[in-house]
């Protein structure tokens, strides 16, 4: 079927007549609509710091938005996550107040009305950023006290690092720490371990750690003690142990050797378990070593746990007589 141009015309001109209508009704709707309060979470993001600075405070991560607008838009706007980023060019040495709007917030939040924006400025202090070459040094962390442990041949490698970070902080450091953490168990072999290093706040190392090579010097020594074994039971008085106590051959620092303290450290205990009167159970001993002392050779042997068998009660109101036989505590008065 063949349409006239005129009628073509009519149509097309009716299909744009809907079209306007409808765009004006969505202005309408979006516009003119009932007018309605919100307040969104606007994460912070920031640009533009200048390379010869680095900021040590003022910073926040997130402001508050309290806009008034459409409902229709705003209910859309309230449902992105919203991040806005914050040119800090102009920031200098020192302290440096940035003023945050709408306008610095991005266009998206102009279409609103801002009724508060909390915090409405930043206070940014910034210093000048710096790099110094320090030392290391050493220290030693012992979990054995008296040094008891001592260390030979000990190197960092590299034994110095580039320091980075703010002016005022990297002047004060002269040289850096590394905490070396002994293990008593490793005695008379050479140990190699990697260090983070750790560097006060906004302060960066390069490299970030060292490897630390060293040997511990102080020897060790093997001893046979005697130890009480322990029983752990809700009621430990219905509970025996045999034998009760054991023997077990140790290797402690030579430098705690002679320390009755420290020896005295070493516990053994069992817990008891669920047994009826009479009943016996073999068990293997738990022990609780302190720092620096391990087992050798064989493990301390088995003990025995009983449950003791309670006397039975004697039947109330008769008491035994000289002759083993029980008899009335009172004779009724004959009448």
């Amino acid at each position: 079927m063949k349409f006239s141009k005129p009628h073509r015309f009519a149509s097309n001109a009716f299909s744009m007549l809907v079209a306007v209508l409808t765009s004006i009704g969505i202005w309408y709707v979006v516009s003119m609509g009932e007018r309605r309060e919100a307040q969104v979470d606007i994460v912070v993001d920031y640009y533009g710091i200048p390379s010869d600075l680095i900021i040590t405070e003022g910073l926040v991560s997130k402001v508050v938005a309290r806009l008034r607008g459409p409902e229709t838009l705003l209910r859309t706007f309230t449902q992105q996550r919203l991040v806005r980023a914050v040119n800090l060019s102009n920031i200098r040495k020192g302290v440096t107040t940035v003023p945050l709007s709408s306008e610095i917030l991005g266009q998206p939040l102009q279409a609103f009305e801002l009724v508060d924006l909390q915090p409405s400025r930043i206070v940014v202090k910034a210093d000048r950023l710096v790099e110094r070459n320090v030392p290391l040094r050493y220290m030693l962390d012992s979990p054995l006290r008296g040094a008891a442990l001592t260390v030979g041949d000990l190197t960092m490698k590299p034994p110095a690092v580039l320091l980075r970070g703010p002016e005022r902080v990297i002047t004060g450091i002269s040289s850096l720490p590394v905490t070396v953490k002994l293990d008593p168990r490793s005695a008379g072999t050479p140990v190699e371990d990697q260090i983070i290093l750790d560097t006060p706040s906004l302060v960066t190392a390069i490299p970030s750690s060292v490897r630390v090579e060293y040997t511990i010097t102080s020897g060790r020594k093997r001893l046979s003690r005697s130890c009480k074994v322990n029983l752990i039971a809700e009621n430990s008085r219905l509970y025996e142990v045999e034998p009760t106590e054991i023997t077990v051959s140790v290797e402690v620092p030579e430098g705690l050797s002679d320390n009755t303290r420290y020896l005295n450290q070493l516990e053994a205990s069992v817990v008891a378990p669920k047994l009826e009167p009479g009943q016996k159970a073999r068990m293997a001993p738990r022990l609780r070593l302190p720092d620096g002392m391990t087992v050798v050779g064989p493990a301390p042997a088995e003990v025995t746990v009983t449950r003791k068998i309670e006397p039975k009660n004697e039947p109330r109101g008769e008491k035994p007589d000289d002759r083993g036989v029980t008899a009335p505590d009172a004779v009724e008065n004959k009448e």
